[in-house]
């Protein structure tokens, strides 16, 4: 049985934010979803009002690199 600090239900955008900065907080951190990370994010061709992305950034790509930056800190999925 593995025991985790936190459950965090859901990998979209706010799902993925909360497990970044939970496990980059040293707490064991475990992320479910039933589909793809991202969320409504991951379906979207153009994102052209996300900070930091002056040009734009797609949906998929945006996710990915969230998904990533979770799983770099140790973040478990689910």
């Amino acid at each position: 049985m593995s025991l985790h600090d936190i459950i965090i239900v859901g990998a979209g955008p706010a799902g993925l934010t909360a497990a970044i900065y939970s496990a980059r907080s040293k707490l064991k951190t475990l992320l479910v979803e039933k589909l793809a990370a991202g969320g409504q994010a991951a379906t979207t061709d153009e994102i052209e009002n996300y900070p930091g992305f002056a040009e734009g950034i797609s949906g998929p790509a945006l996710s990915e690199a969230m998904e990533a930056q979770a799983m770099k800190f140790g973040v478990e999925r689910l």
